[in-house]
């Protein structure tokens, strides 16, 4: 199925300075969904039939690269799930987006609660979090039998 990714000024609603907010439309499958790229502009400086700024419109330049760059960003999240063959909506592509995944390692996770931790003054459970850092050894024992329950198959 085709994607398409435009910005429109979104006239309908009319800001308190008499500009409308340009509005990151998504469609996929006759589904739009919107979100602001966070900049507002009075109609009168935008092309309705082109989707893009008017020559005398003002900052047209900076205006015209935040509306690449996010339509860019939008495109190329559009490209990597099509490479890996996965569904998509458009409310989750947006989410996609706005909310990336960040791969961590178990000692960046362990590290990172345990700071969390100290800044609560939670100071046994962040003791706990020290001695599996430390390798305890029936604390290391104690998480692979969680870990091998949660994840491993029942045979």
């Amino acid at each position: 199925m085709s994607v398409t990714i435009e910005v429109v000024c979104y006239k309908s609603k009319v800001l308190a300075n008499n500009e409308s907010p340009l509005m990151l439309r998504i469609t996929k499958e006759r589904k739009r969904k919107y979100s602001s790229i966070g900049i507002s502009l009075n109609p009168i400086f935008w092309d309705f039939q082109k989707n893009k700024p008017k020559r005398h419109c003002p900052n047209k330049s900076q205006i015209e690269r935040v509306i690449t760059a996010k339509i860019s960003e939008y495109r190329e999240q559009v490209l990597e799930l099509k490479a890996e063959s996965k569904d998509f909506t458009a409310i989750s592509l947006m989410e996609k987006v706005k909310n990336p995944v960040k791969l961590r390692t178990v000692g960046e996770l362990f590290l990172s609660q345990f700071e969390h931790l100290k800044e609560q003054k939670r100071t046994g459970y962040a003791a706990f979090i020290v001695k599996i850092k430390e390798g305890d050894s029936f604390l290391e024992n104690a998480l692979f039998a969680v870990f091998a329950a949660i994840f491993m198959p029942f045979s």
